[in-house]
């Protein structure tokens, strides 16, 4: 089984490294504490993979880990046009934009990272979208962070609590993501 690793990214609290492994699993060590499995796979627009944690499901989870393969970006340029497009996907949904802003991994490539953040107050929650859109040596992709805060009695609070203790170490996992290769991963829809 190969494993291929997202580089450690902040030493705090219980943030570890993700595995994401040829099996299909997100596994290993875990990110928050927690291991991931694939739990969905669709290709509407482009192909997607999200992983959900054990006890969760793609209908309703707390925590996800979402790929999308583009292979319709290969330039700096191009890359560029689908993070504006991305993020101004999120707004059309009702997103707020956090952070916007073109980084520089360890190796010095430059990637774009957006949080984003959506009020579901009849849910009482909130979910927090941390996102990479970078290029590989073929093409580009998206990787996404996502987490629902909820609490019938204050979510806001609860998830402003969130925001000041990891949206750091949130960002900083999905900004260190080094991804499979987007070709071994299945492709059959379920």
């Amino acid at each position: 089984m190969r494993r291929v690793a997202f580089d450690e990214a902040v030493a705090a609290l219980m943030l570890k490294r993700i595995y994401v492994i040829s099996d299909l699993h997100i596994g290993g060590d875990t990110l928050l504490g927690r291991p991931y499995h694939l739990g969905s796979y669709n290709q509407k627009e482009h192909p997607m993979w999200e992983f959900i944690t054990t006890g969760e499901s793609i209908d309703n989870w707390k925590s996800l880990v979402t790929i999308i393969d583009r292979p319709d970006a290969h330039t700096r340029p191009e890359l560029d046009r689908l993070a504006e497009g991305v993020m101004q996907n999120y707004r059309s949904h009702g997103a707020k934009i956090l952070l916007a802003k073109t980084m520089v991994d360890r190796a010095g490539t430059p990637y774009n990272y957006l949080s984003a953040a959506f009020d579901e107050p009849a849910k009482n929650r909130y979910e927090f979208d941390f996102v990479k859109i970078a290029l590989t040596p073929k093409n580009a992709y998206v990787a996404i962070y996502g987490v629902r805060i909820s609490d019938p009695a204050n979510y806001l609070a609860k998830a402003k609590a969130f925001l000041d203790r990891h949206s750091g170490e949130s960002g900083a996992a999905i900004s260190d993501i080094v991804l499979p290769d987007i070709g071994k991963l299945p492709r059959k829809e379920f």
